[in-house]
């Protein structure tokens, strides 16, 4: 077991470690889409002292009908852009400035891992493991390089959990501080994410420890969360983000959840087959102290109030469970825990083959898709990266005059961020003709194909193909998706007309 205040060697060469992968090559990948967007409106933050849309001369469109041209962007908690501002008044504008509040947050996730699942399960073993898991992690390494809310959720997430385990073993109102300063940050990174975790820390405390606690301080705590969320909530709050409630959506998601945790996370089968083994073996419990149900059953409720959560939520992204990456890898170091008291050496095995590779999340060791993944990010992060934000705002920036206007309907935030020109990113389909065009083959209107506006551009404008793949995103951080190198041999390139 750890001791009180020890330092842990393995701790801290974790951290650095961590450091390394998370900082190399950092500004090498032009922001994508959405990581453009967070960067856009922390510009506009800091010239407007809130995350305004609109500049005065480039407007932040999103996919619902208010564009927020003169107020506060309605559709994410504004942390993200405030934090941004801040490292770019400190050292200006740049693909890594914009990246850096993320990656220092994702880094102090480490130390965060660490402590809490010591204090869950107080066993070094453990401990160790989960952050090593974590730190091995490429989702979890590719998430918390971008510029967005990704780890800052992660981090808060641990945060208020061990605040609330704090709050528990002492019943004072100082320990509540930290609680209510993380469930405040937790909400003001992502409001989608703070329900379902306080909501689980709520049920949890009524199974296990419902006489803990004066009600003084549970209302003094609820009271001050409120008075700190509930203004941004009502401005911030919006149902346009659940779409319609049908029961074939909830099935076609829990489904979708179920299976991207198997799949990259947390191998189901060989967790239930590893627990059917220690229970004809009587292996349990697997630590050193009995293993205390409240700490075992923490970690789950707050997977399962995640999941059922997100059963009503519009869209179905592995970013909105990203979070709970570090709580299921508290679950897997219990596992590999059992496996170590049978052998070193197979716990060692299967950390190694759970850690590195596909092989448990597949069900097919032998198959083509069973992969060494830090082998892959680890090129990633010594090669050069070259995709159609940084071919298209390159180009642009050569070749355009100040005064231009560009039209183009993706990948308009980048040219945003990166550029002076004016960018016209209203409807494609409205029959204009500025200086530039960018033609993105995922992303025209099915109706321009053919069009009488097409051939008019065609007849007006010299067409350039840019010597880069015209794939549908820049990069985004998705494992089902992420390039780890430059896209070669691309059946289609990036068009951009230029007028005659």
């Amino acid at each position: 077991m750890m001791e009180h205040g020890r330092r842990d060697l393995i701790l801290v060469l974790l951290c650095l470690l961590a450091g390394v992968l998370l900082f190399t090559n950092l500004g090498n990948v032009y922001l994508w889409q959405d990581e453009a967007e967070t960067a856009v409106l922390a510009r506009n933050t800091l010239k407007f002292g809130i995350p305004q849309a609109y500049d005065g001369k480039n407007l932040v469109r999103n996919i619902y009908e208010d564009p927020c041209v003169n107020k506060g962007w309605k559709y994410a908690a504004w942390l993200q852009f405030y934090l941004v501002a801040g490292i770019f008044w400190l050292f200006g504008e740049s693909t890594f400035t914009a990246r850096l509040v993320f990656v220092l947050f994702g880094l102090g996730c480490v130390p965060m891992c660490f402590l809490l699942a010591n204090r869950l399960f107080k066993n070094r073993f453990v401990s160790r493991v989960s952050v090593a898991l974590m730190v091995f992690f490429v989702p979890f390494l590719l998430y918390v390089r971008q510029c967005r809310w990704y780890a800052l959720t992660i981090f808060f997430t641990l945060w208020l959990v061990l605040s609330y385990l704090d709050l528990l073993r002492n019943r004072k109102i100082a320990p509540a501080f930290g609680f209510i300063i993380s469930a405040a940050c937790l909400f003001h990174s992502n409001y989608g994410i703070f329900f379902p975790v306080l909501s689980a820390i709520f049920v949890h405390y009524i199974l296990f420890h419902r006489n803990v606690l004066k009600l003084r301080i549970i209302s003094i705590i609820l009271f001050a969360v409120f008075i700190l969320t509930a203004p941004s909530l009502l401005y911030l709050g919006s149902f346009e983000y659940s779409g319609q409630f049908s029961l074939e959506r909830t099935e076609d998601h829990l489904e979708f959840y179920v299976r991207v945790l198997n799949k990259y996370i947390f191998p189901l089968l060989f967790v239930f087959i590893s627990l059917v083994y220690f229970r004809i073996r009587r292996r349990f419990p697997v630590l050193e102290d009995p293993l205390d149900k409240s700490s075992l059953w923490l970690p789950i409720i707050v997977i399962i109030s995640t999941i059922f959560f997100l059963l009503l939520a519009d869209e179905r992204q592995l970013r909105y469970i990203i979070h709970l990456v570090p709580l299921c890898f508290m679950l897997m170091a219990l596992v590999l825990a059992g496996w170590q008291k049978q052998s070193s050496l197979l716990a060692f095995s299967l950390f190694i083959l759970v850690g590195f590779t596909n092989i448990f999340h597949t069900g097919a060791p032998f198959a083509k898709q069973t992969k060494l993944h830090l082998y892959d990010y680890l090129w990633e992060v010594n090669h050069d990266y070259d995709g159609p934000a940084e071919g298209i705002v390159e180009y642009l920036k050569k070749e355009a005059d100040p005064a231009d206007t560009v039209k183009m309907n993706y990948g308009d935030f980048a040219a945003i961020f990166y550029t002076d020109l004016k960018v016209d990113n209203g409807p494609f389909m409205a029959e204009t003709y500025p200086e530039w065009i960018v033609y993105r083959r995922d992303w025209q209107p099915q109706e321009f194909i053919g069009s009488r506006y097409q051939k008019r551009i065609e007849s007006l404008y010299e067409k350039i193909h840019l010597p880069v793949p015209d794939i549908r995103f820049e990069n985004r951080p998705d494992p089902g998706y992420h390039k780890f190198k430059t896209v070669a041999n691309w059946p289609h390139k990036v068009i951009i007309y230029r007028r005659k």
